[in-house]
């Protein structure tokens, strides 16, 4: 009898909490279909994108809360709703819930973790030399870093492109990049490409001078061949050259090298070419009729009158029948007897 009352009270137990938990799901039912008539009847009122939509959107919203609240009560009480994933993460750290706004979901900070994970364990990530650091713990860092320990490292593991080598006049400008370079703590890769740049660079100048040097020689030319007659353009230049040919060994050089505050060669400045042949021609007449380089043009004048006249007296037909010969020898006279002129004055 005992056993009975108690399979009995088993059985209505079982009973009673299905027909309880029927019930409850029955109303649960109930009120997830009532808040899904809700939202539908809310359907096709515009999108939460659109402003127009906020009241379907709201009343939507509305029929979810409806929904959730009856499954928690069929569900029973299992606790608050979990917050959002970021709060979640950054508790009451503002700074770092800010940073986790940036990351668009759980999958995307995961994502970045990796790849900074991936990032220092391939060495690209290093420790930064703390301000204030000893001399042993700056030696330990260089070391630990690539860095070398002093200047000439990174002169003598200088690597420039296309073969080319650092000249013995670069040498002292590379040295004081180095310098600089070893107070920065620069990757020697980097100071690499910076001496590249620089021998790049002075490559460009030298290419851009060298164009604008042709261009203004050309212009001169031919201002200097307008300026003189044909045969003046060329006796004006060996004037000149003879003129300079007496000068002390290198100057005439470098005074022709030489550039004008714009830039512009000297020896290629039409004015200064002018006003060197006017002071050549003024000191000695005879430097328009010999070749280029005499230092002494009266005697090489004197030596070729002499060689035209005994011509002319060994060989009288020939010399009548030359013209050429017999303008030479008019014009080497014309201009003797005007530097004899000059000096006894």
């Amino acid at each position: 009898m005992a056993e009975d009352l108690k399979n009995g009270g088993a059985a209505g137990g079982a009973d009673a909490g299905a027909g309880a938990g029927a019930a409850a799901g029955a109303d649960a039912g109930k009120a997830a279909a009532d808040a899904a008539a809700a939202a539908g009847a809310n359907k096709g009122g515009g999108t939460i994108i659109d402003p127009k939509s906020a009241d379907a959107a709201g009343d939507a919203n509305d029929a979810d809360r409806a929904a959730q609240n009856a499954a928690d009560k069929a569900g029973g009480d299992k606790g608050a709703a979990q917050p959002d994933w970021r709060a979640r993460m950054a508790g009451n750290d503002a700074e770092a819930l800010k940073r986790l706004a940036r990351f668009p979901d759980e999958t995307a900070l995961f994502k970045s973790y990796r790849a900074l994970e991936a990032r220092l364990s391939s060495g690209d990530l290093k420790k930064a030399l703390p301000d204030g650091a000893t001399a042993e713990e700056v030696a330990t860092w260089r070391k630990e870093n690539g860095i070398p320990e002093n200047e000439a490292g990174y002169v003598e593991k200088l690597a420039l492109p296309n073969g080319l080598v650092l000249g013995e006049a670069d040498k002292p400008i590379v040295a004081e990049f180095a310098k600089a370079a070893l107070e920065s703590n620069v990757d020697p890769k980097a100071f690499n490409g910076l001496v590249a740049k620089y021998y790049a660079i002075q490559d460009q100048q030298k290419a851009v001078q060298e164009t604008a040097d042709a261009t203004f020689k050309q212009e001169s030319e031919d201002a200097l061949r307008k300026a003189w007659p044909a045969a003046d353009f060329r006796q004006n230049l060996t004037a000149i050259q003879n003129f300079m040919a007496g000068w002390p060994e290198g100057l005439a050089a470098r005074v022709l090298a030489g550039r004008t505050p714009d830039g512009r060669k000297l020896g290629d400045d039409p004015a200064f070419v002018q006003q060197m042949a006017a002071v050549a021609r003024e000191i000695n007449p005879l430097s328009t009729l010999v070749p280029v380089g005499t230092t002494d043009p009266g005697k090489n004048v004197a030596e070729e009158l002499a060689t035209i006249r005994k011509f002319a007296s060994e060989k009288p037909d020939e010399y009548n029948a030359d013209k050429k010969m017999q303008a030479r020898r008019a014009e080497l006279t014309e201009h003797l007897l005007k530097a004899q002129k000059r000096n006894a004055a």
